[in-house]
Parts: C-alpha cells; sequence; structure tokens
C-alpha cells in the first residue's frame, strides 16, 4: 500500500489523501488476479476543533480505504498540521 496527500485546504483544517496498492515481486496489492482501486478520502475538522473530533470524508466513487492507511493518515495530520 502506497499514501501520498493530494494536497490541503490552505487553512490547515483538511488534508486529502490518495491510497494505492502497491504491487511488489512478491504480487502484493492485487486482488484476485485483478488490480485493486485507489482510494481518495480526505481528513477534516471544523475550524477552531483539534483533530480528535476529525470527520473522515471518502470519495464515493473510490475503492475501499483498508484501516491501516486511515490510522496512517490521523498521525500524519496529528504530527504535521
Amino acid at each position: 500500500m502506497a499514501i501520498r496527500t493530494v494536497g490541503t485546504d490552505g487553512d490547515d483544517r483538511a488534508i486529502e489523501f490518495l491510497v494505492a496498492p502497491r504491487s511488489g515481486e512478491d504480487g502484493e496489492g492485487a486482488e484476485c488476479g485483478g488490480e485493486a482501486e485507489e482510494a481518495h478520502f480526505a481528513i477534516h475538522r471544523e475550524h477552531g476543533q483539534g483533530w480528535e473530533s476529525a470527520r473522515l470524508t471518502i470519495d464515493p466513487l473510490s475503492g475501499s480505504v483498508p484501516i491501516a492507511a486511515v490510522e496512517w493518515a490521523m498521525e500524519f495530520a496529528r504530527e504535521y498540521l
């Protein structure tokens, strides 16, 4: 799995992420012989609120979002925003 930031809202209240399968030499990242889809999601909070009250929004057209990706994204947001 590879996670990258897509962007922020400029006010440090939202950050978007794109998570993609990582196909390695051992075939990880492919599900049932097909390619897994990328997932696009955002973590955002209300103005004046901390990241403890942050919300997760998943693009309805995205593939599924691995829990590990969300956990990593929350840690990233707490640390860098």
